[in-house]
């Protein structure tokens, strides 16, 4: 299967029901490793740029959705496609309806926020096995106490939403630990199950604009947002220069 590169990171042409399929796959999997999901968008392909263990980690990674319309925007501008976007809240809620059973544990949020998250998807869904929660403001030297209750839970797959890189490199640092199968990193999730966020209206949704929403609710997120101009500057600068070297083959 062929992929589209975009700033380094390489996006294959997964579906949401891809995804799922990909996760089914990592589940039936016991060999004691957790596999990475990563719901990348333009702001982390920027700190990538910044972070070679980050950039390291994403090349590793066993899935890497296209989360956003900027991401799909980018593989157009560089000469290649890719069907959808696979948003990290989309992606929870159709696992929720494919896999109620599977066991979560939701890693993340500040105190009470997971607590909340799991209450408000069990009212919700009582199908959905939630198995443990824990916040995400806990110090590095807790951590080892953190895994083992993930792996104490019987959980088999972990949302962990702590912001990104931070979620990915615990979750690739603490692979052969966790004891749950598929680790997720989905930023901001928890707060949105919790019901203290709102997700942008659908208007906003379709023209690819949710940053946008969320910058006007969270001023505080504007030096982050910043980093989406960067990306498409990058882009451009990409595709420009994959079209000088198409026209200097063709020329010879």
């Amino acid at each position: 299967m062929r992929g589209t590169v975009i700033l380094g990171v390489e996006f294959y042409p997964v579906t949401l029901k891809g995804a799922l399929n990909a996760i089914d796959w990592m589940l039936e999997r016991d060999d004691g490793i957790t596999r990475l999901v990563v719901t990348a968008n333009p702001i982390m392909l920027c700190q990538a740029l910044r972070d070679a263990e980050f950039r390291a980690l994403l090349d590793d990674a066993d899935l890497i959705t296209p989360d956003g319309h900027g991401i799909l925007w980018a593989a157009r501008k560089l000469g290649g496609s890719l069907p959808e976007r696979v948003t990290g809240i989309d992606l929870v809620h159709a696992l929720f309806q494919h896999r109620p059973d599977a066991g979560y544990f939701f890693l993340g949020g500040k105190p009470g926020v997971a607590d909340a998250a799991a209450e408000r998807v069990r009212h919700e869904n009582p199908a959905v096995k939630i198995l443990g929660t824990h916040h995400g403001y806990f110090r590095r030297e807790e951590e080892e106490q953190v895994v083992s209750q993930i792996k104490a839970s019987g959980a088999s797959i972990l949302f962990a939403c702590m912001g990104s890189p931070a979620q990915e490199k615990f979750i690739s640092r603490n692979c052969r630990k966790l004891g749950v199968r598929v680790g997720i990193g989905l930023g901001g999730v928890l707060d949105v199950l919790a019901g203290r966020v709102p997700r942008a209206p659908e208007r906003f949704q379709r023209m690819g604009i949710e940053w946008l929403y969320r910058l006007i609710r969270e001023p505080r997120r504007l030096p982050k947002d910043l980093l989406l101009l960067e990306f498409v500057l990058r882009v451009l600068r990409a595709s420009k220069d994959s079209d000088k070297a198409r026209g200097k083959v063709g020329e010879e």
